[in-house]
Parts: C-alpha cells; structure tokens; sequence
C-alpha cells in the first residue's frame, strides 16, 4: 500500500502528510489565545489550516476526476488510486474538524 502511496506524487503526499497530522492535532487545540506563545499554534493555527487542506483535497479530486475521461487506461488507474487516497484522507480531516467545531456550532 505504502508503494501505491509513492506513486501519487511528491505534492500529493505533501498534503496528505499536512492533512493527517494538523487533523491529528486538532483535537487538542483550544479556543483562540492571543498571547505570544505556542499555544497561538494550538488556538488558531491549526484549527485554520484543517479545513484550508480538506477543500484543496477536494479541488484536486474534482480536477483528477475531469482529466479521468480524457486519459487512457493506465492513468485511469492512477487516478482512481489517488482519488481513493483523497476520499480516505479528506474524508478523515473532514470528520475531525466537523467533530472539533460542533461544540461552538450546535448550543
């Protein structure tokens, strides 16, 4: 699987990698403190840069699926795998943030 991985590409897998941790560490991110410390990272940071790489997975998927028709079979492949990985990764950041905003969207 971690062979399949390789083959999406270096800025791919950037992103998945970027995904991944900052939706990892959301859960212990706090609200917004405003002080010159690390916690500015916890508070602010990472809860912006979650949702910005869940919609930047998504234009990449809906661009894989528009040069999808125009491809032969071999790319189809390719981009069906990478399309599997953006769904799984997307998917996860997704849930995360939505499971992290709740508390301040639902009274």
């Amino acid at each position: 699987m971690l062979d399949k991985w390789r083959t999406i590409g270096l800025l791919r897998q950037g992103l998945h990698i970027a995904t991944i941790v900052s939706a990892t560490l959301l859960p212990i991110a706090d609200g917004p403190d405003y002080t010159a410390t690390w916690d500015h990272v916890f508070g602010g940071v990472i809860p912006a840069v979650v949702p910005i790489f869940v919609i930047l997975i998504g234009f990449d998927l809906m661009m894989c699926n528009i040069i999808r028709e125009s491809r032969e079979e071999e790319e189809v492949k390719r981009l069906d795998l990478i399309r599997t990985y953006h769904r799984w990764v997307g998917g996860y950041g997704l849930v995360v943030f939505a499971w992290f905003i709740a508390p301040a969207l639902i009274p």
